[in-house]
């Protein structure tokens, strides 16, 4: 069963928590949010080609993705960038001292956003046009 569109539709509604947040300067969440939705798009865009992928690493997803479609190389930064937002976001106890939420910045959240927002854009290209 393709469950493409509903993994888009939630990909979405991750991105749309992430600008949210933006605007009340809680940049790690931001961050967590921005990488949740990528995540979601890849798997949304597997899907769609018929393959059933778990995990979260973005780098291994992409992977995948680009021996179906080699252009999603493209993103290769982008998911970099995004893979380092999953973990770290959320626990404390992934830095020696101190609130996760310290340690990002608005500049962080602005630019995960975009990266995210530029990969669900071809994500649902492709999910919505195959």
């Amino acid at each position: 069963m393709d469950r493409s569109k509903d993994l888009l539709a939630d990909a979405e509604d991750f991105l749309g928590a992430a600008v949210d947040l933006l605007k009340t300067g809680r940049w790690s969440k931001v961050c967590f949010s921005s990488q949740q939705a990528a995540e979601l798009g890849l798997k949304a865009v597997l899907q769609r080609l018929g393959v059933e992928r778990r995990g979260h690493a973005l780098t291994e997803l992409l992977d995948e993705v680009v021996s179906h479609l080699p252009e999603a190389r493209k993103f290769e930064e982008h998911v970099k960038l995004l893979d380092q937002y999953y973990i770290p976001t959320r626990y404390p106890n992934a830095y020696s001292s101190g609130p996760a939420k310290d340690r990002y910045t608005e500049k962080m959240a602005v630019q995960a956003v975009q990266m995210a927002s530029e990969l669900l854009t071809w994500v649902k290209s492709v999910v919505l046009q195959r």
